[in-house]
């Protein structure tokens, strides 16, 4: 139970970056890939009005979208045209990054025929079915399993022959990093002797902005501003990270390439803030510390926190007072905080694992890369009384 868990390959296809190399680009090069909503994924002018309050209508002009959402190689993974038709982009970009996780680790689809891998994915919305499902004519039997979310897992044990558990996960924002949770628990207990994980978010219509607009938790301006000023909402943003997981011992036995070692923990707010929606001090606190005393590590000891960093005038203060409270630095060693959200946007269930490949990526190559759209500091959240510094330029790692 308490042996450590290894990261063993990663694939992901985020807004501007459609494989690793790419992402690290973007990264290193502060670029900023949340655009205008373009017309091929619907009549933007129609949906959009800036009063908030507007029926039927969002504020939102922007997302974090990725290039060929409707594009897809369905005969390499042997799945018919007719199938493919039916088949949720969120799938088909689970198993595109799946098949790229798995590529980075130089794990074969023969290696992996038959064992005990287990699939958590973590996903959030289901634009796809509430559109197929409200189109009689065209349904057919793939319609089922092409709109579940459930088959997100299940079609990647399907495809490779896996018989470990394989489980579709909805936390909403957290979705991916308790996929991760998850099969790191079921590694453990030996449930799965290797586990492929992550999460995946599609943006296909226009129906969720409205909601979220009315309850002015998206950005007008259409960008997540973590911890500025300016901050006024998240932008959303699809896409999708996987990881393969591995008891370290194992990991080390089959002279994997191992990215880093995870530890995990998973709790909820209860009635500790107020509404349902809102972020708690108190119980984020509490799980930093769990975590850090049960796996002996001092806090003194991190660098970089890779934070949720939405942007929102209410989950920044808190979420930078959590970590202010428990990192707490009184000398010239400041502990740096950023959030790949400014880059992408909030990919909502496929967020976690984006900012996941994030630090991976900045462990692999020594760098830590800028949070971009901060000219000034929202004056709420308390960094400077902790000793956190945001990164907003390409610096070196600290040896």
């Amino acid at each position: 139970m308490d042996e450590p868990i290894a990261i063993v390959g990663v694939g992901c296809q985020f807004p501007g970056a459609n494989n690793l190399d790419e992402f690290w680009r973007l990264l290193v090069n502060g670029e900023n890939h949340v655009n205008e909503i373009p017309k091929e994924r619907w009549n933007l002018d129609y949906y959009y009005d800036p009063n908030p309050d507007t029926p039927n209508k969002t504020y939102v002009r922007r997302a974090g979208l990725i290039d060929g959402h409707d594009e897809w190689d369905n005969r390499f993974y042997g799945i018919s045209s007719s199938e493919a038709e039916q088949i949720d982009p969120q799938q088909r970009l689970v198993m595109d990054c799946v098949h790229m996780a798995l590529e980075d680790g130089g794990i074969t689809k023969t290696k992996l025929n038959g064992t005990y891998t287990g699939v958590y994915i973590g996903v959030m919305n289901d634009d796809y079915r509430g559109a197929v499902t409200g189109d009689g004519d065209h349904l057919d039997h793939y319609t089922l399993t092409g709109s579940s979310p459930s088959i997100a897992s299940a079609r990647v044990s399907y495809h490779y022959n896996l018989l470990g558990p394989a489980i579709t996960i909805d936390t909403a924002c957290s979705s991916a990093l308790v996929a991760i949770h998850l099969a790191t628990q079921a590694l453990k207990t030996g449930d799965c002797k290797m586990a492929i994980c992550g999460g995946v978010n599609s943006i296909l219509y226009p129906e969720i902005f409205i909601p979220l607009s009315k309850a002015r938790m998206v950005s007008p301006s259409g960008q997540c501003q973590a911890f500025s000023k300016n901050a006024n909402g998240y932008a959303r943003g699809e896409g999708c990270g996987i990881v393969v997981l591995k008891p370290l011992s194992m990991a080390l036995a089959d002279n994997d390439h191992i990215w880093a070692t995870v530890m995990t923990g998973c709790n909820q707010d209860g009635h500790t803030a107020t509404p349902i929606t809102a972020p708690s001090v108190v119980m984020q606190g509490e799980l930093l510390k769990k975590m850090y005393g049960q796996n002996n590590i001092n806090p003194k000891d991190i660098q970089y926190i890779e934070a949720h960093g939405t942007g929102t005038p209410t989950g920044d203060p808190v979420e930078a007072t959590a970590l202010g409270q428990f990192f707490h630095r009184e000398d010239e060693n400041r502990i740096y905080v950023g959030s790949v959200k400014t880059n992408i946007a909030h990919l909502e269930s496929a967020a976690g694992s984006a900012g996941l490949v994030k630090v991976l990526l900045m462990m692999k190559n020594g760098k830590f890369v800028p949070s971009l759209h901060v000219t000034e500091l929202n004056p709420a959240v308390p960094f400077e009384k902790f000793g956190m510094k945001l990164v907003q330029e390409m610096m070196n790692q600290l040896v």
